[in-house]
């Protein structure tokens, strides 16, 4: 089932990592077409403006005409024959006709007779106010585009010639040289083309009075394919890498999981054939002890500590044994005074074995607590232990008793080099080894703070490791059972 879940796991993360690699994919092809879009609204304004400025043009040439003609018809003559822009002319004042070429085109005599007969629908297709009138401007009436103008009490009128205006139209365009794709039309009648069509196309008018023109602007879409084969190849390599880091942590884990499991069958091993050897030394001392029992101290002293030790050694042997399952305890009033002053009677030799010199401070006398004596002996064993094999060159180490509260604080501390803050919590997990120079030709198995904490918490303590400077603090605190005191 683990197996499967985590094929299932790695499947799912495989498959988020693809949609959202996809994902931004996609919002790359759409933030390029966007792109497109904006670049080829840009262009086609720019032809646009390109278009406008010739009949701005024609708008400043025409106003200075009507300066010159007010009400002398013979110039509108002269100016009908000498300028091809201009279609035809009229002249109206009051609503009176003073002037107006080409008696034969019907269409132009109705829309000259509308005006003359109407002056205001010259100003309903202007952009104005109701306070300010225009003085002059354009006028489209079906296919005739006139330039009007008010000089003194006359109205002036050009209009202008599509077909020369169209093919100004064309020679500005090619002067122009433009790249892009586009067509100009006036309304069903193409007026100019330049480039091929394409697939994709944006149609817009001109402003009043060319409202009928229509420019079609044509631009291809940005080239996705390479894009989508790019990014198809980023997202492989990233799951590649990925399934190439998560492959390598399995086989470290595996190869670590391995290492563990040999370094468990070996101190079962072990522990197992230490378990004769110890059962023959704990029964001889015993048996010596009894025979030498009236001999003249040191001797008794000797044979009492090497009972006491085989036997703690016994137990220790099976915690070891038993390593992941629940410890037996023996919950009994503990005089924690003496317990300190023999572990220091014990440690001491060892320690000044390493130049390393244990030193005992604020113990109080008689300090009793109901707790297992084994655990905390093996607990502080263990403290005192990894004092002597990783903090040699600190010259001392500190052993205290204190009392805070309802707790009961026994605390070992060294001068060496200490721990890295965030290692702190990982030495508790099993098998793990601080990996430092301290730790270099150390023997271990990493388990020893593991079964520490294992007896701490089954008998109702806590073990807590602070930075010192210099040097770490091991504390096993113990905490007051129920409706029990701490005689300390």
């Amino acid at each position: 089932m683990k197996r499967l879940a985590t094929i299932l796991s790695l499947m799912m993360l495989i498959a988020f990592i693809s949609y959202l690699g996809w994902r931004s994919v996609e919002h790359e092809v759409l933030l390029r077409e966007s792109n497109q879009i904006l670049l080829a609204k840009s262009r086609i304004n720019n032809i646009k403006l390109s278009i406008e400025s010739l009949l701005n043009q024609r708008l400043s040439y025409l106003s200075s005409l009507t300066l010159q003609i007010n009400d002398d018809n013979d110039k509108a003559e002269d100016l009908l024959g000498s300028e091809t822009d201009i279609k035809n002319i009229f002249i109206i004042n009051k609503n009176k006709i003073l002037f107006v070429s080409d008696v034969y085109d019907s269409q132009w005599h109705k829309i000259v007779e509308s005006i003359a007969l109407d002056n205001s629908v010259l100003f309903n297709q202007q952009d104005h106010t109701e306070q300010f009138q225009p003085s002059s401007g354009w006028y489209q009436m079906y296919n005739h585009l006139i330039y009007w103008s008010i000089q003194s009490d006359n109205i002036i009128g050009f209009e202008l010639s599509n077909i020369k205006l169209s093919f100004d139209m064309i020679n500005l365009l090619d002067k122009q040289a433009f790249d892009d794709n586009f067509k100009l039309s006036d309304g069903d009648k193409q007026i100019y083309t330049n480039g091929e069509k394409s697939d994709n196309e944006i149609l817009i008018s001109l402003d009043y009075p060319l409202q009928n023109w229509h420019l079609t602007y044509y631009y291809s879409s940005p080239n996705v394919v390479n894009l989508y084969l790019l990014g198809s190849v980023v997202i492989g390599l990233f799951i590649t890498v990925i399934l190439g880091l998560i492959f390598y942590s399995y086989r470290e884990y595996t190869r670590t999981l391995r290492l563990a499991k040999q370094q468990v069958s070996f101190v079962g091993q072990v522990s197992h054939e230490f378990k004769t050897p110890l059962t023959n030394i704990t029964l001889y001392s015993e048996m010596l002890s009894e025979y030498l029992e009236d001999e003249p101290a040191p001797i008794p002293d000797y044979l009492h500590v090497i009972s006491a030790e085989s036997k703690r050694l016994t137990r220790l042997v099976q915690n070891v044994l038993s390593f992941n399952k629940p410890l037996s305890i023996n919950i009994k009033p503990v005089n924690l005074t003496e317990l300190i002053n023999q572990i220091y009677h014990t440690f001491s030799p060892i320690l000044e074995a390493k130049s390393l010199h244990l030193n005992i401070t604020n113990i109080a006398s008689d300090c009793i607590v109901n707790t297992d004596e084994d655990s905390v002996m093996q607990i502080l064993n263990n403290f005192l232990s990894n004092a002597e094999k990783y903090a040699s060159k600190g010259k001392q180490v500190d052993l205290s008793l204190s009392k805070s509260g309802k707790q009961v604080i026994i605390t070992v501390r060294d001068y060496g080099e200490g721990i890295a803050n965030h290692l702190l919590k990982q030495i508790f997990d099993p098998f793990y080894r601080v990996s430092s120079s301290i730790t270099e030709g150390v023997s271990g198995t990493g388990i020893g703070l593991t079964i520490a904490n294992q007896l701490a918490n089954q008998i109702n303590g806590e073990i807590k490791v602070m930075n010192q400077n210099p040097g770490i603090a091991f504390s096993l605190i113990l905490m007051e059972l129920e409706n029990e005191d701490f005689n300390c």
